[in-house]
C-alpha cells in the first residue's frame, strides 16, 4: 500500500517540476519583443545550459520524458 502512495507524490512532484519548467522556458527561451528587434523569432538557446551540443533542449527531454501529454509547453510549443 506504501509504495502506491509514493507514486502518486512522486507523480505530484515531477508535474511540477514540468510546469517549474515550463514557466522557465517561457520566461528565458525568446528574447523580449523579438519581432520588434530582430524581424522574427529568436531563441537563446546559444546561451542556454540546457542546450546540449546537438541543440536539443534538456528542459523539453525531461517533458517528453516525464510528462508527454503536457501541451503547449515552453515558447516552442509542442514543435
Amino acid at each position: 500500500m506504501e509504495i502506491h502512495m509514493w507514486e502518486d507524490i512522486d507523480k505530484e512532484e515531477i508535474s511540477k517540476a514540468v510546469m517549474l519548467l515550463d514557466l522557465f522556458t517561457k520566461i528565458f527561451c525568446r528574447y523580449k519583443n523579438d519581432y520588434e528587434r530582430f524581424d522574427d523569432l529568436k531563441f537563446r538557446c546559444e546561451e542556454c545550459p540546457f542546450s546540449k551540443p546537438d541543440g536539443k533542449c534538456i528542459c523539453k527531454e525531461f517533458k517528453n520524458k516525464y510528462a508527454p501529454d503536457y501541451r503547449e509547453f515552453g515558447s516552442m510549443g509542442d514543435l
